[in-house]
């Protein structure tokens, strides 16, 4: 669970290795294909789908909002189960 939370914040294969989350963490996904895509704005929390692990290469997570795949707010998946992730975290770690 740890290591899925991490795989979200930054620690993910391919040579961007920014926070899907936008506004969380050092470095971030501040720029993502969502409803206010055209002013080059973000949706602060907002959970974009990352890098899609194509081989032999991967995505360089561009800071370009218009890359279907891997520069997209998604709703259901990837916010709520980031949502998930930090919940269950915090209560692991505060139960020890």
């Amino acid at each position: 669970m740890l290591n899925a939370l991490n795989f979200v914040l930054g620690v993910h294969p391919g040579e961007n290795t920014a926070s899907f989350a936008s506004g969380v963490g050092a470095r971030s996904m501040t720029v993502a294909y969502g409803f206010n895509r055209a002013d080059w704005s973000y949706i602060p929390g907002g959970v974009a789908s990352g890098t899609a692990l194509i081989r032999p290469d991967f995505p360089e997570l561009k800071d370009f909002p218009y890359l279907w795949q891997q520069g997209e707010y998604v709703l259901g998946g990837g916010s709520s189960n980031y949502m998930f992730l930090v919940l269950a975290a915090d209560q692991v770690l505060n139960t020890k």
